[in-house]
């Protein structure tokens, strides 16, 4: 039986070209504080902070030039390499093996089958805030794994953490896969359009009016990829790319 935590979103990162843009985009949008965090040599991490406690941080991406700013979710679980093993035994492939944050925690980065990547999680005292019943605006909302191929993705990610799958048929955008811990839901799976180039999380920010925040984001150097549109009975959303260049959606419910 999965502990309460495994396979919970407990944390978002963005890695980012420019993290100093990106964190005076982020601020501006959710109304948020950020800090920032020395980390030896290079630049420092920066948390992003509502009412004095961090939600997410920005750090200066590693990766190689070819690869865009990007968030990456971290998952909770009871223990970072057993979970790593389990996610290779699976298919999955290790991007950053497991290691120690002093005082934090411990996590490992890694790509599902398909290729979109997340973090494995474990707090150093074990304890995260309690997940509220409605996200306040600011906040992030919600998961959606775009995939070339859901059904796999969807058994990945069951097998891993346990999740149980809830499937809707959302006419000619295919069946909607959503996982679920208990009878909680916690992460959306879908067919990624011919025009995603990969496979990757998409993390969801709620606000109180998206179009007034969609707005908002363009001026702020943001590029709105999909304009505000309804989920029928859900709410209202749109994806852009802030103006790093990394992908995030803006969401109220209905």
């Amino acid at each position: 039986m999965p502990q309460p935590n495994t396979g919970r979103f407990v944390w978002h990162e963005l890695h980012t070209s420019d993290r100093p843009k990106a964190a005076k985009f982020y601020t501006q949008l959710t109304r948020c504080e950020s800090k920032d965090v020395p980390m030896g040599p290079g630049e420092p991490y920066t948390l992003l902070l509502r009412d004095g406690k961090d939600f997410a941080g920005i750090t200066k991406s590693k990766a190689p030039p070819s690869v865009p700013s990007h968030w990456i979710p971290y998952l909770g679980v009871e223990d970072v390499d057993a979970f790593t093993a389990k996610a290779i035994e699976l298919g999955g492939r290790s991007l950053n093996p497991p290691m120690e944050i002093p005082n934090v925690g411990r996590f490992s980065v890694v790509s599902d089958p398909q290729g979109a990547v997340f973090a494995l999680y474990k707090d150093a005292k074990g304890s995260y805030p309690d997940e509220p019943a409605v996200p306040p605006a600011g906040s992030f909302c919600w998961e959606e794994l775009m995939t070339s191929d859901p059904e796999a993705a969807a058994k990945f990610y069951v097998d891993l953490f346990g999740y149980k799958v809830q499937s809707t048929d959302m006419g000619p955008m295919g069946t909607y896969r959503i996982l679920k811990r208990g009878d909680r839901q916690t992460a959306g799976i879908m067919k990624m359009p011919a025009m995603v180039p990969r496979a990757h999380w998409l993390s969801y920010i709620a606000t109180k009016d998206v179009d007034a925040s969609t707005r908002e984001a363009k001026d702020l150097g943001a590029q709105i990829l999909v304009q505000p549109q309804d989920i029928p009975k859900v709410g209202r959303f749109s994806v852009l790319d802030d103006p790093t260049g990394a992908g995030i959606a803006l969401f109220t419910g209905a």
